[in-house]
């Protein structure tokens, strides 16, 4: 499960592994980031971003020339017993955990057990998926590794197991849980990260060796590695090390629940155990005992193959469960994590032969994640230069040619899709002679061209986007890792600020009927409105907004593993999206039916704005499949 971020806040509960921290701004970067020289003001720094973000604790491991430079821990890993953080503390490290799925089908791959590039259905036929595009885009095993299999994220219910026993079969979940595994577009397109196709990858390990996903993965790799702690399941040996989990301010315990996708976010490793697998990536594969996998693996993991951005030129990208990750001027590989109270990152750059680990015991901590990341890549490269990709200066006429608004079209979760018709989207324009880019609304920041298609920012080593045509004839952009730009093709300008416009006058309307209801229910109390006919026109409209009002709020509401039963906030949000539609189209037959010479023309014109409003409303929420929401529901 991946990183922390309400789709966001939302994914943020549901694992969510994974999944999302947001780069600060570059100036506000510069502004806070301290440059330790030594591991003593290192630490010191980092303690000082804990203290800030108010995190309770964080194990961290350095690793310098193939070895460990320093292993240790930061604050709190059980506030109630006083136990700091050591090297040895045990996380939860979510959806580090796919790294290791990767590399076990990367074996068998070896062994010639398995092919990635081999389709699903042919490999696992009894996997319940749909895509109507199999016969020229099929899903293979690689597209699970790559998240291009077109499939969704975890649904609601899917994420915690709180009814069945922890290791409930896997193929049991694929067929419970169904709609995440209908391809959304064509496979091997475009990257949108997926829980359930990852955890259909471990299934595969468990078809081809007929061990459990996670005895493979113990004995093939984490025992040999020297992870001698490290497991999935949770047992009697990692409840001393483990470390406690946190969120909110001031920080409250929370618990440990199960989730059904074991492979991809399940593990529980220490900072000194993850750096063992740091090593053995800079090592390329190989163990004091040998060589485990070949270099060609560890290079395959680390390099994206499947999208239309990695077929037109992109290095940069989400390879097989390992991710290139531009920040501090250097390019870096690895994987992030996020699972109930814990948040993980293990970063390495090959090139220069160091790497990290950053593992922190509070699910409210992305900011702090994100400053560390900074603060160990600052330390660990200061010593080493920063080459940038030559820059070429095409004519702005060619230039022109990239201009427009590119809209968001790989969602992660469907269900949070509209989210981008708000807040997503890419400007490109040239500006001065110069490509930029912005968001719908902000600064824009130049783009410097490095090849034909691609371009990086002033900052970057190297390419992080490129444009290109889709198989639509389309022109499309997308951005490296899970912090570039996501997938997106040219689309109108106008269409976003017009929904963004129509939905706040809408809003506007709807939320008028509130102080409007508390005026006509005080004349109605002391009897003011005896003679008042048609209360309906009234009422209608304000039960409809108050019906979509319960939703945020129930929203805001869900803790934890709340967002998947049946309880007082999801019943809450399935009642106020099956009758705010219902209530919509009553008040406005309502209104339209009433004779104009029953009624105020004030009272009526408002009843008919409002209605109106809450139709329009009703419209997006339908388009967006968002009426009588059973998050509980498989």
């Amino acid at each position: 499960m991946r990183r922390a971020g309400r789709s966001t806040a939302i994914l943020l509960l549901l694992s969510t592994a994974l999944t999302s921290i947001s780069p600060e701004s570059t100036a506000q970067q510069k502004e806070e980031l301290q440059h330790p020289k030594s591991i003593e003001e290192l630490k010191k720094a980092m303690k000082d971003v804990l203290e800030k973000e108010h995190i309770p604790g964080a194990g961290v491991a350095l690793v310098v020339n193939g070895e460990v430079l320093w292993c240790g821990g930061i604050g709190q890993a059980d506030m109630a017993a006083n136990r700091a953080v050591s090297c040895d503390t045990e996380f939860r490290v979510g959806s580090i955990s796919k790294t290791l799925v990767a590399l076990a089908l990367l074996k068998l791959q070896e062994e010639g057990k398995i092919n990635l590039y081999a389709r699903l259905q042919d490999v696992a036929p009894e996997i319940p998926f749909r895509n109507r595009w199999e016969a020229t885009h099929p899903v293979r095993i690689v597209n699970l590794l790559e998240h291009t299999a077109g499939f969704d994220d975890m649904e609601f219910s899917e994420v915690y197991n709180l009814r069945d026993r922890y290791d409930f079969p896997l193929l049991d979940v694929f067929k419970r849980f169904q709609k995440p595994q209908i391809a959304r577009w064509p496979p091997g397109t475009r990257m949108s990260y997926s829980n359930p196709g990852n955890a259909i990858a471990g299934y595969l390990i468990e078809k081809v060796t007929g061990k459990p996903f996670d005895q493979y993965i113990r004995d093939t790799f984490l025992r040999p590695l020297g992870m001698e702690r490290a497991d999935y399941p949770f047992t009697d040996a990692n409840k001393p090390l483990l470390a406690a989990a946190y969120n909110g301010n001031p920080p409250k315990a929370v618990g440990y629940p199960f989730i059904y996708l074991r492979p991809a976010g399940d593990l529980k490793a220490s900072p000194g155990e993850l750096a063992k697998l740091v090593q053995f990536l800079l090592r390329r594969g190989k163990t004091e005992e040998g060589q485990l996998v070949k270099p060609e693996s560890i290079l395959r993991m680390e390099a994206p193959e499947t999208t239309l951005a990695a077929k037109n030129g992109l290095r940069l990208g989400y390879g097989l469960c390992n991710y290139s990750s531009v920040e501090g001027g250097v390019v870096t590989h690895g994987h992030d994590g996020g699972i109930d109270g814990f948040v993980s990152s293990y970063r390495y750059m090959p090139e220069q032969n160091w790497g990290y680990v950053v593992l922190l015991n509070s699910a409210n901590s992305g900011r702090a994640l994100h400053h560390l990341n900074l603060l160990a890549i600052d330390f660990l490269s200061k010593s080493f230069p920063k080459p940038q990709q030559s820059v070429i200066n095409p004519p702005a006429g060619d230039l022109e040619k990239f201009a427009g608004f590119y809209a968001p079209r790989a969602p992660r979760t469907q269900m949070f899709a509209f989210l981008d018709d708000f807040a997503g989207g890419t400007r490109i324009r040239v500006i001065k002679g110069k490509l930029t880019r912005s968001g719908l609304f902000g600064q824009p920041e130049p783009l410097l061209c490095v090849g034909k298609n691609a371009f990086r920012g002033d900052k970057e080593p190297e390419g992080t986007m490129i444009f290109f045509t889709n198989e639509s004839g389309d022109m499309a952009i997308a951005g490296s890792g899970l912090q570039g730009i996501p997938y997106s093709e040219r689309s109108s300008l106008i269409m976003p600020f017009i929904r963004i416009a129509l939905l706040s006058l809408c809003l506007f309307f709807m939320l008028t009927s509130l102080p409007f209801a508390l005026i006509w229910l005080f004349l109605k109390l002391v009897g003011a409105m005896k003679d008042v006919r048609h209360l309906s026109v009234r009422v209608a409209p304000l039960l409809a907004t108050l019906a979509f009002s319960i939703v945020p709020v129930c929203f805001l509401k869900l803790n934890g593993s709340q967002i998947g039963s049946l309880n007082l906030w999801t019943a809450g949000i399935f009642l106020g999206t099956f009758f705010f539609p219902l209530l919509s189209i009553i008040s406005l037959v309502f209104v339209l039916r009433v004779p104009k010479d029953e009624i105020h023309r004030g009272v009526r014109i408002h009843s008919l704005l409002v209605s109106s409003a809450c139709c329009v409303v009703t419209g997006f929420l339908l388009s967006w499949h968002l009426l009588a929401l059973r998050l509980w529901a498989p």
